[in-house]
């Protein structure tokens, strides 16, 4: 389900993108995307697709019909869909994606579900070679392709694991880590050394997907245990060793991430605030300021939020201020649920900025130093994340 949320997230900042051009949204996306009742969902979105293939926001719509029909496990609607896309030259690559991710996780048709991600691969390569829309900089679309990229051909490498094809799945695999730092690569990649016979390679992507998620479900914990085993004989001292491999992990990247430094100039900004008159950048002349773009329907922002409060409320009186974009649509959603959640950190509203800083997808988080420099840039939820900028604040301000 975690994929299925990134691709809906993906889908729906295209959707913002494609709305900003101007233009009105065709009448039955409206009424589908705004029907509670699954069964009417369903109806209304296949009454647009069959109706509205020319229509400006069809790659959008069509997204987020698959994601309606992967979070129901509408299983037939799915192949039903996926053939009927797989006509067009080339088909959506994200609705064959998301399709083809939630056929295989449930192992339904899973020759459907490898042909959906072949296409979609090969659709988003014709992706990767469009120019940029208008709200984007070139330098960002380029990421989110590449991002994409690697979502889409973890996919492709997991529907060839399904299939008992962990060779042709590794090989794909480790193709998508180049393109993109995900767990559910990491998590593949182990599968498929495990399958393939290596299991020291398993071992160490799947304690690499405990490190990045910060826990172990049932199925991270028997792969763990079966890799450890392979490679040591038995269980004994696993628990030590993982603790010790992740402490590890922990130095090196911690060190990392404090001593690679941007260094680039931040992008001046005058927004408007929710409190009501204009906030600018130069506001914080002389202090470290924390930029994250974010917004009320996502996901991974929803789950960064909480500690992003924490921080602020930490370094508030030390010379350290947040701010905190929103990059909705719908304005008027951004206060119920400031309000309601109870955060008490600065919020903006985008305008233009995300394009200026460079903000491939939310959440995007900055950290500028006080002479106007942004040393550091963080894409997706981290669990560790307070940890992180508390480390980054301290190098900062020494």
């Amino acid at each position: 389900m975690k994929r299925i949320i990134v691709f809906a997230v993906m889908a729906a900042l295209m959707l913002s993108a494609c709305q900003k051009k101007g233009g009105n949204t065709h009448p039955l996306y409206t009424k589908a995307s705004s029907e509670e009742n699954v069964e009417k969902a369903v109806e209304l979105y296949w009454k647009y697709v069959r109706e509205a293939r020319s229509d400006r926001d069809f790659p959008d719509a069509a997204g987020r019909f698959a994601s309606l029909l992967a979070k129901n496990d509408r299983f037939d609607d799915m192949v039903a869909l996926g053939d009927y896309l797989s006509e067009l030259k080339p088909p959506p690559a994200s609705p064959m994606n998301t399709m083809a991710w939630a056929l295989a996780k449930n192992d339904k048709s899973l020759e459907k579900a490898l042909l959906f991600s072949q296409l979609a691969v090969s659709a988003q390569r014709q992706n990767t070679m469009l120019p940029p829309p208008a709200d984007k900089s070139e330098d960002a679309w380029k990421e989110r392709q590449q991002m994409l990229m690697g979502y889409y051909l973890d996919t492709n490498g997991f529907v060839h694991l399904k299939l008992g094809e962990p060779e042709k799945a590794l090989e794909i695999l480790l193709q998508a880590r180049e393109k993109a730092e995900d767990p559910d690569i990491n998590l593949h990649l182990a599968q498929a050394y495990l399958q393939t016979g290596d299991a020291e390679k398993s071992l160490e992507n799947a304690i690499r997907v405990r490190y990045l998620t910060g826990e172990a479900n049932d199925e991270l914990q028997e792969l763990i245990n079966q890799s450890y085993t392979g490679v040591h004989g038995s269980n004994k001292y696993i628990d030590n060793y993982v603790e010790g491999r992740l402490l590890q992990l922990k130095s090196v990247e911690y060190e990392k991430l404090i001593e690679e430094k941007i260094n680039r100039p931040a992008p001046i900004f005058e927004l408007e605030s929710l409190t009501g008159g204009e906030i600018s950048l130069s506001d914080y002349d002389g202090k470290i300021v924390i930029l994250d773009f974010w917004a009320t329907w996502c996901p991974p922002c929803r789950k960064e939020l909480p500690h992003l409060q924490e921080a602020y409320s930490h370094w508030r009186s030390e010379d350290v201020e947040f701010l905190a974009i929103s990059t909705d649509k719908e304005k008027d959603k951004v206060e119920p649920f400031i309000t309601e959640n109870e955060y008490t950190f600065p919020v903006l509203f985008n305008n233009g900025t995300g394009k200026d800083y460079g903000v491939a997808g939310i959440p995007t988080l900055y950290v500028i130093d006080a002479h106007g420099n942004i040393q550091y840039k963080h894409i997706g939820f981290r669990p560790d994340i307070i940890e992180i900028l508390d480390l980054q604040i301290a190098e900062l301000k020494r």
